[in-house]
């Protein structure tokens, strides 16, 4: 398997400072995105906080193999062992930024959204609260692979709104579902089957409030270099006012490794080099 992989954020034209956090942890083959939201760096802390804490217990949990029923809440039996270190990991984060914001009075009401992608052998598991995003490009098609947790979005599944509406809806940064805002959360966990050369997307409403899904799947099927790419985005985001923070990380993952891939050019260079 061979991963390229680029995570770029940006603190856009109209804040003051950049409240998304992410982390590319290609050792682990985990990628996070986090939008912290709160008062006076509040929103930059709840971020901070729940990336790392994710990050360390994830990375704990598989160096000791932990069994679900050890780790940190209840397991999901319909999950696998890593998609209940994803799960687990996003409750823990979750009570401790609840914690910090009865405790500190700096930190009350601070929150973030998360979004996860974990690679494994065959599978990918993708994870998320709030409204930030994963998207799923393979081929000339992308599709979604969080749920949103906005009050609009649940307002679109019900067939209250049209999808019109809920571009121009007041309603539309209004979650139902983050981390901080309760003592418990529940995360969507998804596990499928990837094939080669797909990519995945992970990203603030920095970029999809301004650049809208056919917009971000022309880039990247147009580019070929993630961190390009990655540029592009956001600098589209910015040409369009840059309202928020925005944050991007593409994941391009290959099933062949470096060395299958040089084996076969240097048989293809060989046969051809005997013609």
């Amino acid at each position: 398997m061979r991963i390229s992989a680029t995570g770029l954020s940006d603190v856009g034209l109209k804040r003051e400072g950049n409240e998304d956090y992410l982390v590319m942890d290609n050792s682990a083959k985990l990628y996070i995105v986090a939008d912290g939201m709160g008062g006076h760096l509040a929103g930059e802390v709840a971020s901070k906080v729940a990336v790392q804490i994710i990050q360390k217990n994830v990375n704990n949990w598989i160096n000791k193999n932990s069994l679900v029923t050890e780790i940190f809440d209840f397991p999901d039996m319909t999950l696998s062992q890593r998609g209940n270190y994803l799960s687990s990991s996003i409750k823990l984060a979750n009570r401790v930024i609840y914690e910090m914001s009865q405790e500190y009075t700096e930190y009350k009401g601070m929150g973030t959204t998360i979004v996860i992608l974990a690679i494994m052998p065959s599978t990918i598991i993708a994870a998320n609260v709030g409204d930030s995003r994963i998207y799923l490009i393979r081929g000339d098609s992308m599709e979604p692979l969080s749920k949103e947790h906005s009050m609009v979005a649940e307002q679109l599944e019900m067939g209250l709104i049209s999808e019109e509406e809920a571009k121009i809806s007041p309603l539309r940064h209004i979650l139902t579902r983050n981390l901080g805002s309760s003592d418990t959360v529940d995360a969507d966990v998804f596990e499928i089957e990837y094939v080669d050369n797909d990519r995945f997307l992970l990203c603030t409403d920095g970029l999809t409030d301004l650049v809208s899904d056919n917009e971000i799947l022309n880039i990247i099927k147009n580019g070929n270099d993630p961190e390009h790419i990655c540029q592009q985005l956001i600098s589209e985001a910015n040409k369009r006012g840059g309202n928020d923070n925005i944050t991007v990380s593409l994941i391009c993952v290959n099933k062949e490794s470096d060395e299958k891939r040089g084996i076969i050019k240097n048989i293809h260079t060989f046969f051809k080099n005997k013609k």
